[in-house]
């Protein structure tokens, strides 16, 4: 049976409340009593909870409800529900306190049928209490997403208000927490309790006693707190996200774009001018099946380490910026005080490289991370994105997973990088060495590889027959089958620099 206490704990999405005295649980109550008049308040038996309805009281003078209290407590009854009561007459405020005589309102306004349909349940307990406390706690979860700016009123987004009235009506304290906590382990995302935003799991809420109704709703109410923290998330990366988005356009924008963008940045507070270090992560889902990952897994992973980042370095000491661009992620730092480069680079790598752990442990990513230079300014940006975008490519195609590729520093692989960025650049180099291409791979390697020692080593069969380990014969055999096939004449300077630069742009993504 349950007490007095336990029903108004459970009862407030009833109206149900405690006018007087206030006993910790209260007598326990064995049935609920319904009068009509205030003559029969005698007749339910011990332990119950006498219901006085409002069309009673509205008939009563203050003297008739003291006797009614009166006899109330001398007939032994768990307590007395006042329907549309908002307070009683002092007198029979002290008797109901003398008799320690609980007294509780409900307001006028209340259904009290469904009150008393609730009432009766909750104390017979067993599987009707188990289905009226659990419906109970879907009518709140059920107003609450009818009205969700009502519990967004403070820095938790509304998590606290409502784990509060969704326990009230379960009559067991709910609880959440980020993580484990104190409250046992996660199993993932098949954890009834886990909270998740997206795919990943931010949470877990759990009851505080073994109860079969908390046991029903738990999943729901996971549910409800995974929507306000996506809400949380979504109004504290605001600012961060729509920054992102001009970052975007400035990253893959052409040179001579990048002044129109320059207003647009200042005008949202871009540190522009600053010095910028660009990493770029290519995310790939840990597939382990054969062949790509479905779209639709990499979009997941994309959304759910974008979050992962944010979250770690939202709060950091340097100024960070998340972009989508494409299905990779760039992390910009920026130092807003026009800096150290080395300083910022010493700041900036050991939170890209916690945010790296992070996707691979929690979000089950395989990632290759490439570094840019610190540049400053507008085309900074840019600049520094290019590099640490081909050298992610590079640790891609060497399998430097989980580990940041940098560029080089002779300047070279910068210059490679950035003709390899420009679409123009690309089409260029690719349709000048298109005849090699053609033919199998082990022949077209061999060719691209030979023809790249031979301009390297000036032209010269011997020198580059000693580095290729050849007879200079054969090199000179090899250089011109590769000359014939793609129709030029290394005599001509132009052509040998065109040539020369699709070979190392070739050798910068091969190597």
């Amino acid at each position: 049976m349950a007490t007095v206490g336990e029903l108004v704990a459970r009862g407030a999405h009833h109206g149900l409340r405690m006018m007087g005295p206030r006993a910790e649980d209260g007598p326990e109550v064995r049935e609920i009593a319904t009068v009509g008049d205030l003559s029969s308040v005698g007749s339910p038996g011990v332990g119950a909870l006498v219901v006085l309805l409002a069309s009673v009281l509205r008939r009563v003078e203050p003297y008739e409800l003291d006797v009614a209290v009166r006899r109330s407590a001398q007939r032994g009854h768990a307590g007395l529900i006042l329907v549309g009561a908002e307070q009683v007459p002092v007198t029979a405020a002290r008797i109901a306190e003398r008799a320690e005589l609980p007294l509780l309102s409900v307001p006028a306004e209340a259904d009290v049928n469904e009150l008393i349909v609730w009432l009766n349940r909750t104390v017979r307990g067993g599987t009707s209490d188990t289905i009226a406390r659990a419906e109970a706690v879907l009518d709140v979860l059920a107003r609450a997403q009818a009205d969700p700016d009502a519990t967004d009123t403070s820095d938790d987004g509304g998590v606290a208000a409502l784990l509060h009235a969704a326990g009230d009506a379960l009559g067991r304290p709910l609880e959440f927490r980020g993580g484990a906590g104190r409250l046992g382990p996660v199993e993932g995302p098949t954890d009834p309790g886990a909270v998740l935003v997206g795919d990943r799991v931010v949470g877990v809420v759990r009851c505080a006693a073994p109860d079969r109704a908390a046991d029903l709703v738990i999943p729901s109410v996971a549910a409800a707190v995974g929507r306000l923290v996506r809400r949380i998330l979504e109004r504290r990366f605001a600012p961060s996200q729509t920054r992102s988005e001009l970052l975007a356009q400035i990253v893959v924008a052409e040179p001579t774009h990048l002044v129109g963008l320059t207003e647009q940045a200042r005008s949202i507070g871009l540190p522009i001018d600053s010095t910028h270090i660009a990493f770029w992560l290519d995310l790939r889902p840990r597939h382990s099946g054969g062949g790509e990952a479905p779209i639709a897994e990499r979009r997941r992973l994309l959304s759910g380490a974008e979050m992962i980042c944010l979250e770690i370095m939202h709060p950091s000491g340097t100024w960070w910026h998340v972009v989508r661009v494409g299905g990779s992620l760039l992390l910009l730092a920026s130092d807003d005080d026009g800096g150290d480069g080395r300083l910022l680079i010493e700041a900036a790598r050991p939170e890209v490289e916690l945010a790296v752990a992070r996707l691979v442990t929690d979000a089950h990513a395989v990632v290759h991370i490439g570094m840019g230079t610190d540049q400053r300014g507008l085309g900074g940006i840019r600049q520094s994105s290019v590099e640490a975008r081909s050298a992610a490519e590079l640790a891609l195609r060497t399998g430097r997973e989980g580990r940041i590729t940098v560029m080089d520093t002779t300047g070279l692989r910068r210059v490679l990088a950035d003709l390899h960025a420009s679409p123009l650049s690309r089409r260029v180099m690719d349709e000048l060495l298109a005849p090699i291409d053609a033919l199998d791979p082990a022949r077209a390697g061999t060719a691209v590889r030979t023809l790249t020692a031979y301009l390297d080593h000036q032209c010269s069969p011997k020198h580059t027959g000693a580095a290729l380990h050849l007879h200079p014969n054969a090199v000179t055999y090899r250089i011109q089958r590769i000359t014939e096939r793609l129709g030029v004449d290394l005599a001509d300077p132009d052509v040998r620099l065109g040539l020369h630069l699709a070979c190392r742009m070739r050798g910068l993504l091969e190597s």
